[in-house]
């Protein structure tokens, strides 16, 4: 699955969009195929009915569960049910696209009961974008048969194989995110310099290039974002860093107010990808983005409790039609299936129902992240230190893990202000919610465990 974001399927209408989702329906099928297989030949319907029968009573399952319906329901009552439901050959997304990254994460929960599961997976999320980035330099270099801008064309920015920068952005940060995670486990094994370490060094770092070279104002303010919810939690669970920790966030404010403010100076023009510090009100992507938020809100206003139905904004787009667009100077003017932003995507298409269910998830998710309670720092044990001597158990998630779940969704959530989903952004969700379910699971476990063996004071 992580390998379908660097399919790009020339020989079709949508060369970057359709070949990665009927691959990415494709693995989900067939690991659900096998997966009932097993059940059947291995005799293990018990023993999984017993896991899922667990994996449905987590909060943060049954919000994720409860955004996918409510999303299916509102496919049903729509405007249009067959078209929300199957979307159309540009987008593939649409209520069976949703199906499919629902029964993915529940495959994700059920079957990833360890780290190195995790691990794994992240590793092959980081191979999946280095793949990308790689077609990106070759399409950049002109090299034959390879999609995309090259790098003497005005006004350049990175797309990878993913064929929209917007998305080339969004999609590193979570890639950045995972390298961040994998770089805390060789740190914590001092093995930095190693070949894994400075293979980890060397994506992180050619992720970051990718991130600025495709220039997403929107993705910039997520990172900047993360990195002060990244900080601030720290500052609330550890006293002794606050000063440190506010300082770096007051300098690292400083200088990206320092950049947006002398955005229009030639030395700031001059360096690369220096339009993510074009941030303003009157810049005209955020001009038509007003608009059709406004657009937005109308159509939301008359089907207010499940929308329009997914993938029906452009009815929308039409019955409520702004003549600003209208420019025959340049063409047949501007048009719209999307209203460029999560929240009023959401509102329009799945009603108010559907957006508070994807505001829940992130609710429940830090409802429970910080009622899993003091955090501690779990640390390996000396060689030479038995099992009989170990630490007790720890009682909730390791100051890193817990900043590590706080700051990922706050990028996600911040530049979705200006952006809509797509399968390679949807992926990253559901699989970093599954692993968020893992996590604060076993930090669940573990806080019952220590109450358990307790001894009685009475």
């Amino acid at each position: 699955m992580p390998l379908a974001v660097v399919l790009v399927t020339a020989s079709t209408l949508f060369p970057f969009i359709v070949g990665k989702y009927v691959w990415f329906r494709t693995t989900v099928d067939l690991a659900l195929v096998f997966f009932l297989l097993g059940l059947l030949f291995q005799d293990k319907l018990s023993v999984v009915s017993r896991r899922l029968s667990v994996v449905f009573r987590e909060p943060l399952v049954i919000a994720v569960s409860a955004f996918a319906g409510i999303f299916l329901l509102a496919c049903l009552f729509g405007v249009n049910p067959s078209y929300s439901f199957w979307s159309n050959f540009e987008r593939g997304e649409g209520g069976l696209q949703l199906l499919h990254l629902w029964l993915f994460f529940v495959l994700l929960v059920t079957l990833f009961q360890d780290e190195r599961d995790w691990r794994r997976l992240f590793g092959w999320m980081l191979a999946g974008g280095a793949l990308s980035a790689v077609y990106g330099l070759l399409a950049g270099w002109g090299v034959e048969k390879f999609i995309g801008p090259r790098f003497s064309e005005e006004g350049f920015r990175f797309q990878g194989s993913i064929g929209n920068p917007a998305y080339v952005a969004a999609y590193a940060l979570f890639l950045i995110s995972y390298v961040i995670y994998l770089l805390r486990d060789v740190w914590r094994q001092k093995k930095l310099i190693s070949a894994g370490g400075i293979l980890l060094l060397v994506l992180g770092l050619g992720f970051l290039v990718m991130f600025f070279a495709a220039a997403t104002r929107g993705a910039f303010l997520g990172l900047v974002a993360a990195a002060v919810a990244f900080a601030g939690y720290f500052v609330f669970i550890r006293r002794r860093w606050r000063k440190w920790l506010v300082g770096g966030v007051v300098v690292l404010l400083l200088i990206v107010g320092t950049f947006v403010y002398l955005k229009d100076t030639p030395f700031v023009r001059s360096i690369p990808g220096s339009r993510i510090f074009d941030i303003s009100f009157s810049a005209n992507t955020f001009k038509d983005r007003a608009i059709m938020w406004k657009i937005a809100w109308d159509g939301f206003k008359e089907r207010p409790l499940l929308g329009w139905g997914p993938e029906n904004f452009i009815k929308v787009f039409a019955h409520d039609f702004n003549t600003a667009y209208f420019k025959p100077s340049q063409g047949f003017g501007a048009w719209f299936d999307r209203a460029h932003s999560v929240y009023f995507d959401y509102l329009v298409e799945i009603g108010a129902l559907g957006l508070l269910a994807f505001l829940s998830m992130f609710a429940v998710l830090y409802w429970k992240l910080f009622r899993v309670g003091r955090t501690v720092e779990v640390k390996e044990l000396p060689t030479n230190q038995s099992a009989r001597h170990a630490p007790a158990a720890p009682t909730g998630l390791s100051p890193f893990v817990g900043a590590f779940l706080f700051a990922v969704p706050v990028a996600y959530l911040v530049q979705g202000i200006v952006l809509f989903d797509v399968l390679v952004i949807y992926l990253n969700v559901f699989i970093f919610f599954a692993f968020a379910a893992y996590k604060l699971s076993i930090s669940t476990k573990c806080q019952i465990s220590t109450k358990s063996q307790a001894p009685n004071n009475k």
